[in-house]
């Protein structure tokens, strides 16, 4: 009886731990062309970097579905991955200061 009790606490310890930093899908939903890399899928908890392509004349503002991004550089962006997919949007704005 400890023995079979043992190896289900044991079995369960198993699953827990795979369980942790489940793997989540990345889309980029908007402004796919502005995209020079993303990763395509990442585990919860993982910094996921975007980077954009060169913009004159405006800015870009790119946003992640339940995770803040963070501009680390220009046109380099990053977001810790939670624990659902992702859907990344990247705009561009104008500078309308001419």
């Amino acid at each position: 009886m400890k023995k079979a009790s043992l190896l289900l606490i044991l079995c369960a310890l198993i699953f827990c731990l795979c369980g942790c930093g489940r793997t989540y899908r990345i889309k980029i939903a908007g402004g796919e062309d502005l995209v020079v890399s993303c990763p395509k899928a990442a585990k919860s908890g993982d910094t996921v970097t975007v980077e954009t392509k060169d913009v004159t004349d405006g800015w870009l503002e790119v946003s992640a579905s339940g995770a803040e991004v963070t501009a680390v550089q220009e046109n380099v962006f990053q977001f810790v991955m939670p624990e659902q997919n992702v859907e990344v949007k990247v705009l561009f704005t104008w500078d309308s200061s001419d």
